[in-house]
This record gives structure tokens, sequence and C-alpha cells, in this order.
């Protein structure tokens, strides 16, 4: 999944971080399961792994329909703000699209590394902000967009739940086997107070 950063006057906005963790859980607990010493099963694997396959997917039209919101309207910078951009990181002029870009602790970080931190782009950072801002609040608060974040969220879900499952059955397997000892213990322990009060009886 592509996760893009745009910043306004607020900072930064990433987009699909909520699938990402989602992911991230799903996967700890299949990993959970696996050094839990779970028997493999390949049936349910596979469901869990078709499940992360859904919810990736799902983060991915997300991303797309974000992206094709926010570029619906153009580029982000004017034409004069770009070319302040494309000097300050050695971009051949109009080559840069006004929409690729990373800010960090307050300055523009350029696609070949370079820091751009002169006062000419950090004007052009301020003008920006708050048309970008609210161009991706925008792009969020769309019908399409809050429908494919709907579908991340219950595609994450199963997919978390895919793998819960399958720590679940480790766990009960495990309690499970743990009663069973028990049981056993004190079965033992029964029959060795019946033999220990027949020698008592027979002496």
């Amino acid at each position: 999944m592509r996760v893009q950063s745009y910043f306004g006057a607020a900072g930064v906005a990433m987009v699909g971080i909520v699938a990402a963790l989602a992911l991230a859980a799903g996967a700890g607990g299949v990993a959970a399961a696996q050094e839990a010493g779970e028997p493999a099963d390949q049936a349910r694997t596979e469901a869990a792994s078709a499940a992360e396959a859904r919810a990736e997917a799902a983060g991915d039209r997300l991303g797309a329909r974000i992206e094709q919101r926010i570029r619906a309207e153009g580029p982000f910078f004017t034409a004069p703000e770009r070319a302040v951009i494309e000097q300050a990181c050695g971009y051949p002029a109009g080559s840069w699209d006004g929409f690729s870009a990373n800010m960090h602790d307050s300055v523009f970080i350029c696609a070949n590394g370079r820091r751009a931190d002169s006062a000419e782009v950090r004007a052009v950072m301020r003008a920006a902000g708050p048309r970008i801002g609210a161009r991706v609040a925008a792009a969020m608060d769309s019908a399409e967009v809050r429908e494919a974040l709907e579908e991340v969220t219950r595609e994450a879900t199963e997919a978390a739940l895919a793998a819960v499952d399958h720590e679940a059955i480790a766990r009960e397997a495990a309690e499970a086997a743990q009663e069973a000892i028990a049981e056993a213990r004190a079965e033992i322990e029964e029959a060795t107070r019946e033999m220990e009060e027949r020698r008592g009886r027979r002496r």
C-alpha cells in the first residue's frame, strides 16, 4: 500500500495508517499463534491470508480515490510557487507536478533529498498550506472516500479477526492440555493415596 503525505497549516496528514496498522496487528496475531505451537491448519491459514490481501486491496483503493479527488482540482501550488520549489530543489524547469511533496520539521524535503529551507520556500509553504489543508479535508469528507474508508475498516477488521482466530485456537489447545495434565495428576495422586491406605491396612 502506498501512503502519501500531504502537508497543510496543521502539519502532515497521513492517509492509510489505520489499514496498515490493522494489517500489522493481523500479522502479529498469526506470528503469536505460530510461536504458541499451533498445528498447521492449511485452510484457516489460507483464509487469513486472503483476508489480509482483501484488506490491503481495500487500502490501495482508498489511496487511489483520495489521490483522484485531490488531483481533480489541479496542482497544489501555483505556477510561480512551483518555479520557486523547482529552483530550490534543483529540478528542471516545469518538471515538478506540484503534488509530490514532503515536509519534515517545517522544512521542504525535495525528491532528491535536498532540504529546501530558504525564505522564499517558507513563504510558498505559508501561502499554500491553507488551501492544501482545505482540499485534503474536502477530499476526505467526500462520499466516495468515506465509503472507501468504511471498506478499509471492514476488511482490516476481518483480517485481524482471522489472525486472532489462529491465536485463540492455539491458546484454547494449550488450556485444554493444561486441564488434561491437571486431571491426570489428580488421578495419580488419588491412586497413590489409595495404594498407601491399602498398605497401611495390611500392616
